[in-house]
């Protein structure tokens, strides 16, 4: 009652989940509850029958012992009964709610792919509670079947269940049968479910229990159906709970009770789809148990490609550490009995972990990049080569079988990238029609247990990018396909560049003389390249003009043309072609491309192949490919820049009155010339010396384009002209050809440094400059107190100056009477009051030094910097007859040399003396 109460209120609530939960907890106790009235019930009667029956005989006594035995079983029998069809009513009623039914596989519209569905949990949160919670009700539904069983057949006899599920299968005790044999047992009998209708069964239930329950139990046939339906819903609703682990157990014993009734290829079925559940959790020894289960099931169907690919998922790595041995050989047995059907021959068999496989290139290439892949979300590893490079591409094999095998054949699929990307964009299968070249090794071939090494050797004729697409071994009838893209390793591509053409042209001459018509001949060498065909084209620039080779002299006027295109013949390695034909060059061009270059370009394109293709197509493995390209190019230009360029001119002074002048020119022929000869003009006041030519014996060789030519001279200031030379200076060198032909080279060199620098010491030697030194007797003193200074006056170069070199209005400085010099000394600016004769005339013809004493007397405290300063200039010319001179006289620039610093103290006392005014100054 409390039961049915909770249920309708969780109804109501709208929780199924918690509806399920209760119910499970209510069978669970329940049952129990039954279980143990049943038991009391058993030991009040049995303790009664035994007070009823006093001292009767034993006999007597077993004989109540069993019949109240038999109503204590039937009695749970009825309970389990009860138990395990309530268990079934709550399954059926929750789908009303939830998913909990498999979908019928054997439907037509049921596809393979849907497998994915079935084998995955619950979406929601709470269909996955309502799943466990099935799970557990089904899971205790099948132990409540078990003991039925257990509790229809009796003791004495073994429930089929337990022994179909039992540690030792039955089929596993009886003598391996190797494959051959196996096959002509198979073609006199067939394996056929075992009927078991025959089984008695010691219970009959009451009318109250369910009919699903008694019609589970009319025989061994049926009830293994109960069991095997019961399973598979667990084994769904277990998966959808998240408890795949449990589903792999009860799918395990479902394909041991239909391999006990000889369903083999049911059996199959279901080992198939669980047999990597222990492969994710790497529990090898329980992987390893069911692929021999699966194999025991297939063997015995006779299905012979999936026990081939059984047999090959049997030497996986990971399992050789669990396989037994004699398992091991026995494996390969089959194994190598299997591959000698001509069925395993049509199916394309992928990369089975018996045999891994590992590319890499050995040879030595220009180098490795890397190229995503986004149709198959990896990267390529490309490495660089180029045709003709011999290339040896390293493959590994690592084999784990027992024993070593000995295979057709080896080869090793390359795959152009735009085919491989088209290939894996449709079927995703890599074909021989799809492979561009196959590698191949011939048999016999071993593979030893372990590691082996094979090689492939390949000198490519065709550019391209390829990818080393698929290892193919070829064992008996079967074919082993290891894609590189289903592999977990580096996908690895190779990028053909084409080869360096040897090929070389030769255009001659190196330059063209404008104004004039001249041979041009172009060589064509092949070098060790195959040349199929090609073209040379000559295409000349404003100005210049060529005509075909071979054009007859009567129609050369009409043949003159921009540009020309010959043909080139094929020609093997090793040849030379060499074709000649006239240039015309005008000498003069327009003035908008005056400063363009006259030249005429010659292209030469040529299709060729490597100098191997022909010893490398004779064998017959290398596709025909196209030939590869390339364009050779060759330029002459007519000769439009001097032979010889200025590069840099210098000149700098290296005594009184004395020059040295430095050219460096720029050889721009392209042929080599000599030097004959050379000259330096230089306009006034430079001249060079009579031995001041120092490149004498110099240049009496060749001088190639590019050199560099060094001239030096000593040159001497001279006074002879009065006024400067409008003329530039002007390098002349005569250059000779091989010939004995000269040419003049007129070169104006810019040396207006060294002139402007000659110029300004002739304005500076017209200038009047004294010197005066200021000299103190102390270096510090109080303020207010006369300090001792003397001026010492140079007039030296106003006595004698330096000769004018030019004409100047003032004649000051020209021979005559000296003049008189007028001085001044004054404070203004300066931190001093000057006193004595601070003003005065000095007559310059009794001496050339002149010292003027005064006092000056500081006007503040602290360090003085400052000076009273000493002006200087001259008196006014007085003519013969009395009067002056009306021209002016030139200033008088003085350079004043004064003491850093004066240390001037403040007093401290003073003394002052009043005197009259009128008295002189002391």
């Amino acid at each position: 009652y409390m039961y049915s109460r909770e249920v309708r209120l969780l109804f109501q609530m709208g929780s199924p989940v918690d509806v399920l939960n209760r119910s499970k907890e209510f069978l669970v106790k329940e049952y129990r509850s039954k279980l143990l009235d049943v038991a009391a019930d058993f030991g009040q009667r049995w303790k009664k029958e035994i007070e009823r029956i006093g001292m009767s005989s034993s006999e007597h006594i077993l004989a109540a012992q069993s019949k109240m035995k038999q109503d204590r079983l039937k009695k749970e029998a009825e309970i389990e009964a009860w138990a395990l069809s309530s268990c079934w009513d709550v399954k059926c009623a929750a789908e009303h709610y939830f998913t909990l039914s498999p979908p019928d596989t054997t439907s037509e519209g049921w596809k393979k792919d849907d497998d994915a569905a079935m084998a995955a949990a619950a979406p929601t949160v709470e269909g996955q509670d309502a799943a466990r919670c099935i799970a557990e009700l089904l899971e205790f539904a099948i132990l409540r079947l078990i003991r039925l069983g257990d509790l229809a057949l009796g003791e004495e006899k073994v429930n089929p269940i337990r022994r179909a599920t039992s540690e030792r299968p039955a089929d596993t005790l009886k003598p391996w049968v190797p494959w051959k044999e196996l096959r002509k047992q198979r073609g006199s009998m067939s394996p056929e479910r075992k009927k078991n209708n025959s089984e008695a069964w010691t219970i009959n239930f009451s009318p109250d229990v369910s009919s699903w329950v008694r019609n589970a139990f009319s025989n061994s046939s049926t009830y293994e159906d109960t069991y095997l339906e019961l399973a598979k819903a667990a084994v769904y609703i277990n998966r959808r709970a998240g408890r795949f682990r449990f589903a792999s157990r009860l799918e395990d014993h479902r394909a041991e009770v239909l391999i006990s009734r000889g369903e083999y290829n049911l059996a199959a079925d279901v080992l198939s789809n669980n047999v990597g559940a222990c492969a994710r959790d790497q529990w090898n020894r329980a992987h390893y148990w069911r692929i021999f289960r699966l194999a025991c099931c297939q063997r015995v169907s006779g299905d012979v490609l999936a026990y081939l690919e059984t047999l090959t998922q049997s030497f996986n790595p990971r399992l050789s550490s669990v396989a037994p041995k004699k398992t091991a050989s026995l494996f390969q047995n089959d194994l190598e009995a299997l591959i000698t059907d001509a069925a395993v021959a049509e199916p394309r068999w992928g990369a089975f972990p018996f045999l891994e496989t590992e590319l890499s290139i050995e040879s030595e290439t220009a180098g490795k990049s890397s190229q995503p892949l986004p149709f198959l979300r990896r990267k390529l590893s490309k490495y660089l080569t180029y045709v003709g490079d011999e290339l040896r591409f390293s493959l590994s094999i690592n084999s784990h079988l027992p024993r070593a095998i000995s295979v057709n054949g080896i080869r090793l699929y390359l795959v152009t990238l735009a085919s491989y990307e088209q290939v894996y964009r449709g079927n995703g299968t890599v074909s021989e029609e799809d492979a561009f070249r196959i590698l191949s090794i011939d048999a016999p071939i071993t593979i030893e247990p372990g590691k082996n090494q094979f090689s492939f050797p390949w000198q490519p004729m065709t550019y391209n990018v390829y990818v080393l697409a698929t290892v193919e071994i070829q064992w008996k009838e079967a074919s082993f396909f290891y894609d590189s893209a289903l592999l977990r390793k580096p996908l690895v591509g190779l990028d053909i560049q084409p080869s360096e053409p040897t090929q070389t042209i030769e255009l001659n001459p190196l330059f063209l003389i404008p104004g004039h018509v001249q041979n041009v001949r172009l060589v064509f060498h092949s070098g060790s390249d195959i040349i199929t065909g090609g073209a040379v084209t000559l295409i000349c620039s404003e100005g210049l003009q060529v005509v075909p080779p071979k054009t007859d002299q009567s129609k050369l006027e009409e043949a003159w043309r921009d540009e020309c295109v010959i043909p080139l013949d094929a020609c093997e390695p090793g040849k030379k072609i060499v074709i000649t034909t006239l240039v015309k060059s005008t000498s003069s061009r327009s003035g908008n491309n005056a400063d363009d270059v006259q030249e005429m370009m010659a292209k030469v394109e040529t299709s060729y192949r490597h100098k191997s293709y022909d010893s490398v197509m004779e064998k017959g493995e290398e596709p025909d490919s196209n030939p590869m390209k390339t364009l050779l190019e060759a330029m002459v230009t007519t000769l439009d820049r001097p032979a010889l360029a200025v590069d840099g001119s210098e000149a700098f002074v290296f005594d009184e009155d004395r020059v040295m002048v430095n050219v460096s020119l720029h050889c721009n022929t392209p042929v080599p010339f000599f030097v004959k000869e050379w000259n330096l003009d230089l306009p006034s006041p430079l001249v060079v010396e009579e031995d001041g030519d120092l490149n004498k014996g110099m240049f009496q060789h060749a001088i190639p384009e590019g050199d560099m030519l060094l001239f030096g001279f000593k040159c001497l200031r001279a006074d002879d002209s009065d006024e400067p030379s409008s003329e530039r200076p002007i390098l002349r060198v005569v250059l000779q050809d091989d010939f004995g032909k000269t040419f003049l080279q007129v070169l104006p060199l810019n040396l207006d440094d060294i002139y402007k620098q000659l110029r300004k010491e002739d304005e500076y030697a017209e200038l009047h400059n004294a010197t005066a030194e200021l000299v103190c007797s102390i270096k510090e003193g109080s303020v207010g107190h006369p300090v001792p200074f003397v001026y010492n006056l140079n007039l030296q170069s106003l006595i004698s100056p330096k000769a004018r070199r030019s004409n100047m209005s003032v004649s000051v400085a020209s021979e005559g009477p000296r003049p008189t010099v007028l001085y001044t000394i004054i404070s203004e600016g300066s931190d001093w009051i000057v006193s004595g004769k601070v003003q005065g005339l000095i007559d310059s013809k009794r001496s050339d030094i002149v010292s003027i004493p005064f006092r000056g007397i500081p006007t503040r405290s602290g360090l003085l910097r400052h000076f009273p300063e000493i002006i200087i200039e001259y008196l006014p010319i007085t003519t013969l007859s009395g009067s002056l001179s009306s021209s002016l006289t030139p200033p008088i620039t003085v350079l004043t040399k004064t003491p850093e610093r004066f240390k001037s103290l403040a007093f401290t006392n003073s003394l002052s003396l009043a005197v009259p005014q009128d008295l002189e100054e002391f």
